[in-house]
């Protein structure tokens, strides 16, 4: 395999080829190689999002892909090498979710505060007019070179098929682009990802998908120092915020229990060139009384060791007492289970919560209160 511009992924060997997969920042490619030939050809995916190449086995042809994208629930795919047949596995269950074949998918570049391209996914239904009326949810991360692949969200659906807007940004800090999109968003770097999140919503509004008055800004855990330093920084650009589970303190995460690990990610303030990069990175530190912030939920569980509640819960105050909006900054605490939850009920409730309070604030007028 030839070095190239798009990153290689997964790799796996059969009976007479070797498979691998390369994506090019958001969409993977899959390739099998001919042992006999050392030729390499493309297998041709039946859609276009994440994928991944199994061979069942050494000792034949026969593969499995798993698949999905923005539109299409995880799927498996019975691939033969030989014949070159992809069809849909008995492993797969049927599946109807409704509003899918509305959704339009728009994959697009825009350009960020130092010239950058930035990768920016938009979801939207269809008859969505663009005139600046939509309510806009944008989300991201950027951290640990975590990338936004497309995947499959019942979550992003309820939202879609309520006639929002859902973008997912792929911010420095992640690894669309390889090693040096991920290093691009990492310790002293680290204001790329909130800038790109910023230049994001930027060309949301300019290009009238929405309005800052229905842009929804969302980070969740790490992707808290995204959507704290954006709201800090730019307070006019968002309607509301949703800080989930999140990184709102940075100075102070070495003094918590996963503090040390984190350290390898954000820096240490034992380094004065990584404490000056925390602190800029540190969203409770840039709140500033009197500023008019928008409407803030912010997120933390009880039990949650990977970003301790206390984290949230400053933030929460800080805002609550510097804020000159008057839109509600709430603090929501979950008793129930730590980070995350593989317990659905609970997990419905949070996300119900989450969007509700950010669909109210937004404009949505689904989520207005009844007089």
């Amino acid at each position: 395999m030839p070095e190239q511009a798009a990153t290689i992924d997964n790799m796996a060997r059969g009976k007479d080829f070797f498979y691998f997969t390369t994506n090019d920042g958001i969409n993977t490619r899959a390739y099998q190689y001919n042992f006999l030939s050392s030729k390499s050809d493309e297998i041709k995916l039946p859609v276009s999002g994440t994928a991944s190449v199994m061979p069942v086995n050494i000792t034949s042809n026969d593969v499995l892909i798993l698949l999905t994208s923005w539109k299409q629930p995880f799927t498996i795919y019975n691939y033969n090498a030989l014949t070159r047949v992809v069809k849909p596995s008995a492993w797969t269950a049927k599946f109807s979710y409704p509003g899918v074949d509305d959704i339009v998918v728009e994959e697009t570049e825009i350009k960020s505060h130092d010239g950058t391209m930035v990768p920016l996914t938009i979801l939207y239904n269809k008859n969505v007019k663009k005139d600046g009326s939509a309510v806009c949810y944008m989300t991201g991360y950027g951290a640990y070179g975590v990338s936004g692949t497309p995947y499959f969200s019942t979550y992003s659906l309820a939202l879609l098929n309520k006639g929002v807007i859902v973008a997912e940004t792929h911010v420095r800090g992640g690894s669309e682009k390889g090693e040096s999109w991920y290093k691009a968003g990492y310790k002293t770097t680290k204001p790329n990802t909130w800038k790109d999140f910023i230049a994001s919503g930027e060309y949301l509004i300019n290009n009238h998908y929405t309005s800052a008055s229905h842009l929804i800004g969302e980070g969740t855990s790490a992707g808290g120092i995204l959507i704290g330093r954006a709201i800090t920084e730019r307070p006019d650009l968002f309607a509301a915020a949703i800080s989930n589970v999140s990184c709102s303190n940075a100075l102070r995460m070495e003094n918590s229990p996963n503090g040390l690990n984190n350290t390898k990610e954000f820096g240490t303030v034992k380094d004065s060139v990584e404490a000056r990069a925390l602190y800029e990175m540190d969203a409770f530190q840039h709140v500033k009384d009197g500023t008019k912030y928008p409407a803030v939920i912010c997120v933390g569980g009880m039990n949650d060791p990977r970003v301790i509640v206390w984290q949230p819960g400053k933030f929460a105050a800080a805002l609550q007492n510097a804020t000159a909006s008057g839109k509600p900054v709430l603090l929501a605490v979950n008793y129930d289970n730590g980070h995350f939850t593989e317990n659905k009920e609970i997990a419905y409730r949070n996300f119900a919560n989450m969007f509700s309070f950010a669909l109210w604030q937004a404009g949505h007028p689904d989520f207005q209160a009844k007089k």
